[in-house]
């Protein structure tokens, strides 16, 4: 009997950075639209004013605070793939792979100019419900990079199973896996992971990389509508949440997941991938990233 994971609803979350304290669950978080019941609405990304790809707040020597909302280009960013920008809903967001696309491995990178090992991050995603559990494709990532290898990033991004990850770098991602290979020990789809890259070990996917797994979820619980996710990365531990309703109710994805952090985050960002199968298609919007002990390089 397959058993899939039931959401659980936690409290509000506090932290510390820079010197102030802030309501994790409720200080950065973005809109979002959910149908009761969990009935999918038809997409649109979260309203609010429009902000340019730029900083919002900078230190002492460069930008700490990043947020995007895909109205003006991808200046801010490093691409690869034929990431490009859709309109859902009337708003502009960050198309990585469209809808019925197949074999393609797609990013999105933020690179930081300070020194930082901490940060937190709030997005939106979207996933269409498939029309069938094989038409989803591979999966989105939320990715923070330690190091970025010798070639540009995403040259030699890896499709299908790789989840559009580059070779020859170091770090983590939070994943959306939609395609279960047993090959590596994935959970039944879909499921959230944390995964450590290390190219020493092979090609992103090529072996298992999982740091800790949850699910397999009910598609109505992460497809079909705008979602919302915050991922807090300190003190050597990576927390996760998903959000379900603006200002309202939070499902615990992951808490103080032990990492390594000693090394200083290169990069922030996404990626997505398809193998053979038509993917039901994967978009970003309403990026935050916060570096949260910053230090000039």
């Amino acid at each position: 009997m397959r058993v899939r994971v039931g959401l659980a609803f936690g409290g509000v979350a506090l932290g510390v950075a820079c010197g102030r304290e802030l309501d994790i669950v409720g200080a950065l978080a973005p809109s979002e639209i959910i149908a009761d019941g969990g009935s999918p609405l038809p997409a649109s990304s979260p309203s609010g004013p429009a902000i340019d790809a730029a900083p919002v707040d900078s230190g002492a020597c460069a930008p700490t605070v990043f947020v995007e909302r895909f109205d003006t280009g991808f200046a801010q960013w490093t691409t690869y793939g034929g990431v490009e920008l859709a309109s859902i809903g009337g708003e502009s967001t960050g198309q990585l792979i469209a809808t019925g696309a197949k074999s393609r491995a797609a990013g999105l990178f933020w690179i930081p100019t300070v020194k930082a090992t901490s940060f937190r991050a709030t997005f939106n995603y979207y996933v269409p419900k498939p029309p069938a559990d094989w038409e989803v494709g591979d999966g989105l990532t939320f990715t923070w990079l330690t190091s970025t290898g010798t070639s540009p990033l995403g040259a030699d991004a890896s499709d299908g199973q790789g989840l559009g990850l580059p070779a020859d770098v170091t770090g983590y991602a939070l994943a959306l896996d939609g395609w279960q290979n047993s090959s590596i020990n994935d959970l039944d789809a879909p499921s959230f992971n944390i995964l450590a890259l290390d190219p020493a070990r092979g090609l992103p996917g090529q072996y298992d990389w999982h740091v800790r797994t949850l699910g397999p979820f009910e598609p109505a619980d992460v497809y079909g509508v705008w979602r919302t996710i915050e991922a807090v990365v300190a003190n050597g531990k990576v927390s996760a949440t998903l959000r379900l309703s603006t200002g309202g109710q939070v499902a615990t994805l992951f808490t103080d997941v032990p990492i390594d952090t000693s090394a200083a985050v290169t990069a922030l960002g996404f990626t997505a991938s398809t193998g053979d199968a038509a993917a039901a298609g994967y978009f970003v919007d309403t990026v935050t990233f916060e570096l949260t002990n910053p230090s000039c390089k």
